[in-house]
């Protein structure tokens, strides 16, 4: 993961903000667990450090996927990160939760053949699924959605009752194996649904 001093300052409030919450590791212990971050080309910062950093002091594992290898960069600052394996060499078996951040990386990601076969193999699986902002867009083209509580940012919940959700406008909603938020702020109570749901406390 690259990173210039602005990454760094994120980084830190990012930490220091789950600190303060209480959201740090204590009551749940994660330690073999792996997840996926699925990133594209204009990812929010953000909302990818932040479940990154926050699931990492659990002793997650994370692999950072995406379409194609190579430095991808952010859209809301200089931040860059290096992926760690491609969609199309991994299989939805390898991982205990999917994390799907927003901006306009999911924009790119819900046209690809390989992102939406890894979806939808993973949501067989029963297991957790997270997206937040434009993250819940993937979840659309994927099918998944239908008849499933949902909240995301604002400008696409009509797109969300398109695709056969019950859009709801709070920080986090939990239906079933799906964890969705819809802004920034909301960070905090999506990290720790991600984290309770990995625990077995979410459903």
């Amino acid at each position: 993961m690259k990173r210039n001093a602005l990454a760094t300052i994120l980084i830190g409030i990012i930490t220091s903000a789950a600190l303060m919450t209480g959201l740090h590791a204590g009551s749940h212990h994660l330690e073999g667990k792996r997840v996926a971050v699925i990133i594209a080309e204009g990812f929010h910062d953000g909302e990818t450090l932040s479940p990154i950093i926050h699931l990492r002091e659990y002793g997650v594992e994370i692999d950072i996927l995406s379409t194609a290898k190579g430095p991808i960069p952010a859209y809301n600052s200089n931040v860059s990160i290096d992926i760690d394996k491609t969609l199309a060499d991994v299989g939805a078996e390898s991982y205990d939760a999917v994390i799907l951040p927003g901006g306009q990386g999911p924009a790119k990601l819900r046209e690809n053949h390989d992102v939406l076969r890894f979806m939808k193999a993973f949501a067989a699986t029963g297991r957790p699924i997270a997206a937040i902002c434009h993250g819940p867009q993937v979840l659309a083209s994927a099918g998944l959605l239908e008849n499933v509580e949902t909240t995301c940012f604002p400008g696409i919940a009509d797109e969300m009752t398109q695709a056969g959700a019950r859009h709801v406008d709070r920080e986090v909603s939990v239906d079933g194996q799906f964890i969705t938020s819809r802004l920034p702020k909301d960070l905090p109570a999506f990290n720790k649904a991600i984290v309770d749901a990995m625990a077995g406390n979410g459903y």
